[in-house]
């Protein structure tokens, strides 16, 4: 094997890596927007839960598109998780507060997400010419050597 064979075997295992990352990277983008999507409905319907005011009918979801039907109790309070599984009754004003919060610092961090994806990106692009070069230095070489034997 020569020098350019090991070359390139090692600029293909750069290249692999990197592509890996890039696809993880992606994913956690994409867990990042459905978490930031269901916050964002979840202030909407705080929103319009408390503006309904008491005894309005309204929607249930419970999945699979399907809903039962039901009436606003408490146009004031909710119940809003605040991790590790445990909830707490607050004012809706309260929620919503807590709830941009944590939209706040969701979409700050899928800004840098963003970015590194960017960076990674221009990575993969640039070790690909690279590999392509080493290929074709390696292909002449070889076009080369069976010409002079």
């Amino acid at each position: 094997m020569t020098v350019s064979e090991s070359e390139l075997r090692r600029a293909i295992n750069v290249l692999d890596q990197y592509r890996a990352q890039l696809d993880g990277l992606q994913r956690q983008q994409e867990i990042f927007t459905l978490s930031l999507e269901e916050m964002l409905r979840a202030r909407e319907t705080m929103n319009r839960y408390q503006q309904a005011g008491k005894g309005a009918p309204i929607l249930v979801p419970v999945g699979a598109n399907a809903f039962l039907f039901g009436k606003v109790a408490d146009a004031d309070r909710t119940i809003i998780g605040i991790g590790s599984d445990v909830l707490v009754e607050e004012p809706i004003p309260a929620a919503l507060e807590r709830l941009e919060t944590r939209i706040k610092g969701l979409q700050e961090a899928g800004g840098s997400l963003a970015q590194r994806i960017s960076d990674l990106d221009a990575r993969v692009h640039a070790q690909s010419e690279f590999v392509q070069g080493v290929y074709e230095n390696l292909a002449e070489q070889e076009e080369r050597g069976s010409k002079g034997v």
